[in-house]
């Protein structure tokens, strides 16, 4: 489980490097929550999506809740469709995130206004793209620390 929570950390911290690039940058958190759900599905998987997601409303400094509510249903959906995803390759995997991604971000967008926001479009779908192309980046780096540290449950 420390291994799992140090990855999360750093996740934090690539997110607030990638802080001035605003909503264009990747979801860190989002990808690592999707690993550990494919790679080791449990429903507590859920319950560090909240609470990962509320980590990221406080450090974007958005409504707290948004990204926690976001990430909850998207691990739901991550684990309804484990046994599928777990067999796909990489490319198909990340086209799938992407879709999936895209999903998510209108989501978010629909709370943002429900919210009275404003919020740029074409900067969200951006994001979307490059969460998408680093899935395989952080499924091998995070598959990698989990055979080298032996993580078997969490």
């Amino acid at each position: 489980m420390l291994i799992i929570l140090l990855t999360f950390v750093i996740g934090l911290m690539l997110t607030l490097m990638m802080l001035p690039f605003g909503y264009i940058a990747p979801e860190w958190i989002l990808l690592i929550n999707i690993y550990w759900a494919i790679a080791l599905p449990s429903n507590t998987k859920m319950l560090l999506a909240f609470v990962s997601g509320f980590f990221v409303d406080i450090v974007l400094g958005q409504p707290l809740g948004i990204s926690s509510l976001s990430y909850v249903i998207f691990i739901y959906i991550i684990l309804s469709l484990y046994n599928s995803l777990r067999y796909m390759t990489i490319p198909q995997q990340t086209i799938m995130l992407f879709f999936l991604l895209i999903v998510k971000q209108h989501f978010f967008i629909w709370t943002f206004y429900m919210f009275g926001l404003d919020i740029d479009y074409q900067t969200l779908i951006i994001s979307t793209l490059t969460t998408a192309t680093l899935w395989p980046f952080i499924y091998f780096s995070l598959r990698f620390a989990r055979r080298k540290w032996v993580v078997n449950g969490g």
